[in-house]
């Protein structure tokens, strides 16, 4: 068995403040915040420019970052990079935003193109990074994983390797949630879920006790407080189990793997320019009820986790009561149906199934899954098409 986290977790209400000191700790003159447009003027930038002037330590802020990043953003971001001599990034913002981050790290220190770093062993430690994570959901901020869209041929590129890929260090305060618009806390939240659930889910041999111990508790907590922070964003008690959580369904899934919803969304999320916590949550309820049949037992402890199970019912109505509870919570958070979305096109269903069942995730899921079982999905999905009544 292996099990790997080399990233420094620091978390709890208000560590930002420390990040001077942790930056300072690396001996490096010079840093490269890394943030989206939006998150350029909030508290949270200014806090770490702040905090890394009165350290002495040079800032240079780069914000050409975008939802799904691709190979051309990354190889463009790791060009200034060089240009301005940085020695270390401090990512701010969702999953894309770290994503990229890793990937322009790597870049920088191996001499290769984005697409040249793709499913292959990463030669060089990417520069050093420190991940502050502004949502709830990705668990990028532990995870040596950066998933990059390959612009020509139009697909996921999986960047990976746990040696070279791993931040230094994850700082995770929840005060950053607590301006979330309610959107977001529900796609995120559903997201770190999926992670959470295809972590514990997946094919025999593939995780592992303690993935599965960390994705248990990831689902409780979720199960606990997503509705909480949704319905009041301001809860920081909720809002610091999410953060948790989602670092917890991080860790999880990055040392076992995800599943049919992954190995659908990221095809759904090219194809669409779908967000990928909204893609992974048009799925999730769809190929748990896939998976379910034959694995009951393990959906009952599911269902356990989440709060959904009843005292005294047999494994499969419990597995069937966890399917519900998800079903039932991305629609109380409000979450757009597949359908919902003008870009949508049934008559590509065939090809994003084929291309789904070839995506290497595919092979991890908890039963063997086809075409024609992406296709179903898809269609089931698309038709709004309610799993029990």
């Amino acid at each position: 068995m292996e099990f790997s986290m080399r990233t420094k977790l620091v978390t709890g209400c208000g560590c930002l403040e420390g990040i001077g000191q942790i930056v300072q700790g690396f001996g490096v003159s010079k840093v490269m915040l890394c943030t989206d447009s939006f998150l350029q003027n909030t508290p949270a930038a200014a806090t770490i420019q702040n905090k890394l002037k009165k350290c002495g330590i040079e800032c240079v802020v780069y914000t050409h970052l975008q939802p799904e990043p691709t190979d051309v953003d990354c190889d463009r971001g790791a060009l200034f990079c060089k240009k301005e001599g940085v020695q270390l990034i401090v990512a701010l913002g969702g999953g894309s935003v770290m994503d990229q981050s890793k990937a322009m790290a790597a870049i920088v220190t191996n001499g290769k193109s984005c697409r040249e770093l793709d499913d292959t062993v990463i030669p060089k430690r990417m520069l050093p990074l420190i991940c502050v994570p502004t949502t709830a959901g990705t668990g990028s901020e532990v995870t040596c994983v950066a998933v990059i869209t390959h612009t020509e041929q139009k697909y996921k590129m999986t960047i990976m390797d746990s040696n070279s890929l791993s931040p230094d260090v994850a700082v995770c305060d929840p005060l950053l949630l607590t301006t979330l618009p309610k959107k977001l806390i529900a796609s995120c939240g559903v997201d770190a879920l999926t992670h959470a659930i295809e972590a514990y889910t997946a094919a025999d041999g593939v995780a592992n006790p303690i993935s599965d111990a960390l994705a248990l508790q990831a689902m409780e907590m979720i199960g606990q407080n997503l509705k909480r922070c949704w319905e009041n964003p301001a809860d920081q008690g909720a809002q610091s189990a999410m953060m948790l959580a989602s670092t917890m369904a991080g860790a999880a899934f990055i040392n076992a793997n995800v599943g049919a919803v992954h190995a659908v969304a990221e095809v759904v999320g090219v194809a669409y320019h779908i967000p990928h916590g909204v893609s992974n949550s048009l799925f999730l309820p769809y190929v748990m009820e896939f998976n379910r049949p034959g694995n009951d037992s393990c959906y009952a402890k599911i269902a356990g986790r989440l709060g959904a199970a009843r005292t005294g019912a047999r494994n499969e109505e419990n597995g069937k009561r966890a399917v519900c509870f998800v079903e039932k919570l991305i629609e109380e958070l409000k979450i757009p149906a597949f359908c919902d979305f003008d870009q949508v096109n049934p008559a590509d269903f065939q090809d994003i199934a084929r291309r789904a069942a070839e995506n290497p995730l595919s092979r991890d899921n908890r039963k063997e899954i086809l075409a024609k079982d992406y296709m179903t999905i898809l269609q089931n999905a698309y038709q709004r098409k309610k799993i029990y009544l």
